[in-house]
């Protein structure tokens, strides 16, 4: 489960929206698998991870799915992407449960052994935790994300000792509490009293932009906005579908690549 493992150290594990429906869930996870810098140039994951759910339905059954990319390249490392549900997602798996945790990997031609290595721990820490439930019934982000740390764990405990796997355990927790590094492209003044939303959003040619944030209403119309990146390599502030967006920041990958954080705020 290491590529669990990175994925909650990297930040990768997301709250999906209520109600979502299997392909709206796909569609999210798979622009997360996108704004991978080592993806290859013109792989086009939503579309694939689509067509491969076609063939063969990812729901693994115990409240789990592990949708999938197959890398047209062969070196690389497993990468995945976590969302999580608290109301279940009607994914279709065999044994008729909701999903309520959804691992989308990228799988390059090396990693085929290990991906599946992967799963079967995967499998046999929710066996051994007693299943999905605890996480279903989470109250928050934090809650999955610490019992996922218990899951990883608790097989890592069986190859090696107790204390190997609570140094790991305790490494990922001091990574979430550290200061982001990157420094502000620009920064203003964020009204307290309104809601804000946190996300990012992708540059990458030829692609086009990808916003990545749970909130569908005001995502999808952002990106569709033919001005978007524009506004975002300008840096300042802007209003668009009831909300003010500020970038806060940006990273640059190979490829000509951008990854700008943002924050969205509600405006009343």
């Amino acid at each position: 489960m290491r590529s669990i493992l990175t994925a909650l150290q990297d930040g990768r594990l997301f709250e999906l929206p209520e109600a979502a429906s299997k392909d709206r869930v796909l569609a999210f996870l798979a622009r997360i698998l996108d704004a991978n810098p080592k993806i290859e140039a013109g792989a086009d994951a939503v579309e694939e991870i689509k067509l491969r759910e076609q063939e063969c339905n990812t729901g693994i059954g115990l409240g789990v799915a592990v949708p999938h990319m197959r890398a047209r390249q062969e070196e690389g490392e497993l990468f995945c992407a976590i969302g999580w549900s608290s109301q279940g997602i009607d994914y279709g798996s065999s044994d008729g449960m909701p999903v309520h945790l959804a691992v989308m990997y990228y799988i390059p031609g090396a990693q085929k052994n290990v991906y599946l290595k992967e799963i079967s721990t995967l499998v046999k820490a929710i066996r051994k935790s007693g299943g999905i439930e605890p996480i279903a019934k989470a109250p928050d982000l934090g809650a999955v994300r610490n019992l996922l740390l218990d899951w990883v764990s608790s097989v890592l405990s069986d190859s090696g000792p107790d204390a190997v796997a609570r140094m790991i355990k305790l490494e990922v927790k001091q990574a979430q509490a550290a200061p982001a590094p990157a420094e502000p492209v620009h920064q203003a003044p964020i009204p307290g009293a309104a809601k804000a939303t946190v996300f990012s959003v992708l540059s990458a040619p030829p692609k086009g932009l990808f916003v990545l944030t749970p909130e569908a209403d005001w995502g999808q119309a952002l990106e569709k906005d033919e001005s978007l990146g524009q506004r975002l390599a300008a840096g300042a502030p802007f209003a668009s579908s009831g909300h003010l967006f500020y970038v806060t920041g940006s990273t640059p990958f190979t490829g000509g690549r951008v990854l700008y954080h943002c924050v969205a705020v509600a405006m009343a």
